[in-house]
């Protein structure tokens, strides 16, 4: 564990407040908000994107459009980045098994090239790494490994 998440892994103070906020509210209302279930908010269709490609690759076909916005994937994978940190600092078997269907999910999206992005995946499969600076493909592939690196360190601290 690094000497930051020492620092935050204290119960009381300034820090110990917030942290407790984010790990208590904040990180189930955000799982809560991907899966479309708060009534009356807007729906991000952040995760239902990922089943939707999850579903063309299993069976070369999908009955849903991609919804939101071209970096939507990018929510889910703060989401899991937020969720590694809260698990390194603090076991929550509800939020483990979030986090691990998510990256269930996650990895039924992935191609079998080891390609991740459901806007690419849903809408322009033809158009992949044909625009780097404005499609946001690599915007969203660095959030997914900075994901995959908190991931990492919270399930070997």
């Amino acid at each position: 564990m690094t000497d930051g998440l020492k620092y935050f892994k204290t119960q009381g103070g300034f820090f110990g407040r917030y942290v407790q906020v984010v790990q208590d509210t904040m990180i189930p209302y955000q799982y809560q908000i991907l899966n479309d279930q708060i009534e009356g908010a807007a729906k991000s269709n952040a995760l239902a994107n990922f089943i939707t490609a999850a579903q063309i690759n299993e069976t070369g076909s999908h009955n849903e459009a991609f919804y939101g916005m071209v970096f939507q994937d990018s929510d889910v994978a703060k989401w899991l980045e937020a969720a590694a940190y809260s698990l390194a600092i603090r076991r929550d078997e509800k939020l483990l098994a979030d986090v691990q269907a998510a990256v269930d999910l996650i990895a039924r999206a992935q191609e079998p090239d080891g390609y991740l992005d459901t806007y690419f995946t849903i809408e322009a499969p033809q158009r992949k790494w044909t625009s780097l600076q404005e499609a946001h493909e690599l915007y969203c592939a660095g959030h997914i490994m900075e994901a995959a690196v908190a991931l990492y360190e919270s399930i070997n601290r």
